[in-house]
């Protein structure tokens, strides 16, 4: 999904995270991007992923985000990145360990969603 992105390919990498979201969540990325970020974290939350299994999964979400955003799609962008944002501060909860790089991104994140 990085790769199609980086070469000019969002269109191919929002249908690969589509598939993804599919397998892993039974939702698919129309669904996704309605759900409200509240739900879409307990539903999250609830399935009690593993920190290794909700990092990947918070990447996938940021490179959907990412991917709308090549696309010009503001809006379903601006959506993934608040989820995004929100299973960072979960996977921080999660996993006590303090990480840079983590903070760092939720810092980007924040400015990206005009969170505080």
């Amino acid at each position: 999904m990085f790769g199609m992105r980086d070469k000019g390919f969002p269109e191919d990498a929002i249908r690969l995270a589509d598939e993804t979201y599919k397998e892993l969540l039974n939702l698919n990325v129309e669904e996704l991007e309605i759900m409200p970020v509240e739900k879409f974290v307990d539903l999250i939350r609830q399935a009690g992923y593993t920190t290794t299994y909700l990092e990947a999964l918070t990447k996938l979400t940021f490179e959907t985000a990412d991917s709308f955003q090549q696309m010009g799609n503001d809006n379903p962008a601006k959506g993934f990145y608040f989820k995004t944002l929100n299973l960072y501060y979960l996977l921080s909860e999660k996993d006590k360990t303090f990480s840079f790089e983590r903070e760092m991104i939720i810092s980007e994140l924040k400015q990206l969603t005009n969170s505080n």
